[in-house]
């Protein structure tokens, strides 16, 4: 096992970008290829810097774009960064399908956030003094967030739960954060009305901070399609092809399955958050919030369990997700970076709220594209396609000859990089 690099100078952070950079360049054994990779340019590098502590330069994510989709009677194109191969080819395949029957249909709350004061060493009883001060704090609240009331957000009511255990009370403090994903607003206002929520319960904050269970920020997807929309999927290695409605019926019984076993539902939500994840990095969203979100309200009821839903009546099969989704659509790095503003431009450059919605059609276009893949000819015969192109790349294929390789790999089912080797010389030397 080889040592890592000689440590970094002290106080890395304090270097100028410059320095830092030929600090690590200076430690590192980084080939070209290695460190042109990280080189985004002086003026994405300068954004880098400005945007995290001890930047050296960007990791660029595969942008593209999943097509096929209509949501709520629009044509749309979602952009997305991802580095595994299938989630796009995926997304954009059940779009289609789903199109056939009229497309996804979708729907979210307000975009509700919660601020969250926690305070210790309240005397008994004294915390039901909050709830009766409930004008006083909005007026404070109002007039410290007077724009965000402006544009129609802003304070919407109080909550006051002491916790059995610890004894701690917890105030939330509801708040429309509009466009936001509300991080700076609400812990602001918890801040703010900290010295006053103390004074009133006689109590002491040990910390002030937004929630990020997001609860009351849900959107949601769904489908109606008919049997007859759904296509053609064949069986096991290749064997007889399912009717429609038995590879409906495998759906719905594949979707109880992640229902009622924990173990199943965390890869069934893995591969809807595959690409509600991959559209809240394009746009430059707080994706680790997300998840977080996602994760808890799947075990809501104590147990964890699959975010979405299928029946079917014989004639339709009915697809549906709901989860909670903080998504924005300004403030933070949404629309300060100049790749989130384009991929904005590309969804049409909707409001916080139809962003939440996108994300819960594309989530569900995801899930219904795996379950398909799963119940019928199985996950691997899609991603081996791709696996075979990423191994004629690294046998050293380039331009038009990653494709033709990856079709021989393919063929021959032979996914191993000498292979790709063996075919790329041979390809070479069949057109010298």
């Amino acid at each position: 096992m080889e040592g890592g690099m000689e440590g970094l100078p002290e106080r890395f952070h304090r270097l100028s970008l410059a320095e830092r950079r030929e600090a690590l360049r200076s430690r590192t054994a980084a080939e070209g290829e290695e460190w042109a990779a990280i080189d985004a340019g002086q003026a994405l590098n300068e954004l880098a810097d400005l945007m995290v502590e001890s930047a050296v330069g960007c990791l660029p994510l595969p942008l593209g774009i999943a097509t096929g989709f209509l949501i709520d009677g629009l044509p749309t194109a979602i952009p997305m960064a991802v580095e595994e191969p299938s989630v796009i080819a995926a997304a954009s395949f059940a779009a289609r399908i789903v199109r056939r029957g009229g497309g996804f249909t979708t729907w979210a709350t307000e975009p509700l956030m919660r601020a969250q004061v926690f305070l210790e060493g309240v005397p008994a009883g004294a915390e039901l003094r909050l709830p009766e001060r409930e004008e006083e704090i909005r007026r404070r609240l109002d007039a410290a967030q007077s724009s965000l009331k402006a544009r129609g957000g802003g304070f919407r009511g109080l909550e006051v739960t002491r916790l059995a255990e610890s004894g701690l009370v917890r105030v939330d403090l509801r708040i429309d954060v509009r466009d936001a994903m509300g991080a700076n607003i609400l812990n602001s206002a918890a801040e703010h009305l900290r010295p006053y929520l103390e004074q009133l319960c006689g109590g002491r904050a040990l910390m002030c901070i937004l929630g990020n269970a997001a609860e009351e920020r849900r959107a949601g997807a769904r489908f109606a399609l008919p049997l007859e929309a759904l296509p053609q999927a064949a069986g096991p290695q290749g064997g007889t092809a399912f009717s429609r409605e038995e590879l409906a019926r495998r759906i719905v019984a594949a979707g109880e399955l992640a229902r009622e076993d924990p173990q199943r539902a965390v890869a069934h939500n893995k591969g809807i958050m595959n690409g509600i994840t991959s559209l809240a990095l394009a746009t430059m969203n707080d994706a680790r919030a997300v998840e977080a979100a996602a994760h808890a309200w799947a075990a809501r009821d104590g147990r964890y369990r699959s975010l979405s839903a299928y029946r079917c009546d014989g004639r339709t099969l009915d697809g549906e997700l709901e989860l909670p989704l903080p998504l924005a659509t300004a403030g933070g790095a949404v629309g300060f970076h100049p790749a989130s503003r384009l991929a904005l431009k590309v969804l049409g450059r909707p409001d916080a709220r139809r962003l939440a919605r996108i994300a819960a059609a594309l989530g569900l276009a995801q899930n219904l594209a795996a379950l398909l893949a799963l119940v019928s000819g199985g996950i691997q015969r899609g991603h081996m396609r791709y696996h075979a192109a990423r191994l004629a790349y690294q046998a050293g294929a380039r331009g038009g000859e990653v494709r033709l390789v990856a079709e021989r790999l393919a063929a021959r089912r032979a996914y191993d990089r000498e292979e790709a080797a063996l075919e790329l010389r041979r390809l070479r030397e069949a057109q010298a």
